[in-house]
């Protein structure tokens, strides 16, 4: 990755600053993302401050806005214009912090801009992967943002738990997308090595369940709108048919995954390694099979895991109000828990592989991806209680017997079919995922130069790591536990 953005995204930068009044920014650039959790594109952190041009014309009091009020020809005052953070009259100032009769503070912002080399453009599909991620955020956020409205659901109910997008580009080569950096509002990654605790997992399917319900409750009441949204997502990984080279590749994770149960036998572990034997000739063609399903589809994220969860404390509540003045009713899953002084709040990024498909598409790869097997052994528990919170939702939403439209047992039986999508992305990822970042190859940087099996043999040494080897081998023992492998 390069110490700078490219010529274009720093262009658009000045065009967005511009219209706060810097004409001259000074930016500091930094990585904005860990080693490990971004291999589609190259994610830049930039922080804006004004040049000492900006400096000296705001002292000088040249700025046309420098005063906050003004008098008209009959000698009454008005105010003068105010500009939020994306440039746009009126907006929100407490969000902001900018009006032309102050010098603007400095703003944080995150550049994800898609590579240029041909391998790596061509391996992670880069092109329609940013222009999903702009649709996403230009089309299907704001359509199901304006269903909650319609449908009486307050703003602090509201699923909108995803960053603020400033610009974004899609032309072949140049493509960008360039948001307000959440990291500046508190928000924080999880630990990546270390499986999330219960709470924590409850958390993120409640949220889950707050967004699929947007979805059913828009097939039932604008299927229209709803099919025309969904009619854009195609699936962008698996498609048939499969390269053999990426097949191959699948095929050897699960070889690395049958390991782990040599490494950590545990009683039973014969079935259990039979059942993986199987599953390594329907693997390709299985992940395929589950992301084509169209009963019970509902817009996914597509890529839970835990690299793209953020979360902030939310503010110590007194009576049902946080820190800032604001009504909190809560999000989350129990009115007692979000009250607690720990409770957290997310926010989902990288919705580059957001597809139309069953909910156990992003279940499973949560579940399998960022838990372990204590906190799986409450998995039909945390089953049900994202279904509530489904069926609650979807209520709140006005659909007409939402229980009936997608019951319990329905789940249960997309879980036993699909799950199996979970498992297979933690073949791909979890060697990685334990790995801590220090010892992880730089992927993005190798695939500058080398091939896939290339790439594959960067990850031999992640293979032996403990928490890898106790990981996998607990997937694998659920998997079949469950009876989803």
């Amino acid at each position: 990755m390069s110490s700078t953005p490219p010529m274009h995204v720093l262009e658009a930068i000045h065009a967005f600053v511009a219209k706060m009044g810097i004409r001259e920014p000074r930016l500091t650039v930094s990585s904005g993302s860990r080693n490990g959790d971004s291999y589609s594109g190259d994610v830049y952190r930039i922080v804006i401050a004004p040049g000492s041009r900006d400096i000296e014309d705001f002292e000088n009091n040249n700025n046309t806005h420098s005063s906050n009020r003004m008098h008209n020809s009959n000698g009454e005052t008005k105010a003068t214009t105010t500009v939020d953070a994306n440039g746009n009259e009126d907006g929100d100032l407490l969000d902001a912090g900018l009006v032309f009769n102050e010098l603007p503070k400095p703003i944080s912002v995150i550049a994800k801009v898609a590579p240029t080399t041909s391998l790596r453009r061509s391996l992670y599909n880069s092109s329609a992967h940013f222009q999903r991620e702009k649709y996403v955020f230009d089309i299907v956020l704001p359509m199901f943002e304006r269903f909650q409205q319609a449908r009486g659901l307050r703003v602090t109910k509201s699923f909108a738990h995803y960053p603020s997008v400033i610009v974004s580009e899609c032309c072949e080569g140049f493509e960008y997308i360039l948001q307000r950096d959440l990291m500046a509002q508190g928000y924080r990654n999880f630990p990546r090595t270390e499986p999330l605790a219960y709470d924590d997992v409850l958390l993120v399917l409640t949220h889950l369940a707050q967004f699929h319900a947007i979805s059913f409750a828009m097939q039932q009441q604008a299927p229209d709108a709803y099919a025309q949204i969904v009619s854009q997502l195609q699936e962008t990984i698996f498609v048939p048919p499969l390269h053999t080279t990426f097949v191959d590749f699948l095929q050897r994770k699960v070889d690395y995954a049958i390991e782990t149960l040599q490494r950590n036998p545990e009683a039973g572990d014969g079935a259990v390694a039979e059942r993986l034997y199987r599953f390594r000739d329907e693997y390709g063609q299985a992940m395929v099979d589950c992301v084509q399903n169209r009963d019970d589809t509902v817009i996914c994220h597509g890529d839970c895991w835990i690299s793209n969860i953020l979360y902030r404390t939310i503010p110590a509540q007194r009576n049902g109000v946080n820190d800032d003045g604001h009504n909190f009713n809560g999000n989350g899953y129990n009115h007692q828990h979000q009250l607690h002084q720990n409770a957290k709040e997310l926010k989902f990024l990288d919705w580059q592989v957001a597809r139309c498909a069953t909910p156990a598409i992003d279940l499973s790869y949560f579940i399998f991806c960022c838990t372990d097997t204590k906190i799986r052994e409450r998995l039909p528990e945390l089953l049900r209680k994202y279904h509530s919170a489904l069926i609650r939702r979807m209520d709140e939403l006005g659909t007409i017997n939402g229980r009936e439209l997608f019951p319990f047992e329905r789940l249960q039986m997309h879980m036993k079919k699909y799950a199996r999508f979970g498992f297979g992305m933690a073949l791909m990822t979890l060697h990685s995922t334990c790995c801590v970042e220090k010892d992880l190859p730089n992927v993005s940087a190798a695939l500058e130069t080398t091939e896939l099996v290339d790439i594959d043999k960067l990850a031999k040494d992640m293979l032996y790591n403990p928490a890898y080897i106790k990981r996998m081998s607990g997937v694998c023992r659920d998997m079949v536990r469950f009876g989803y492998l």
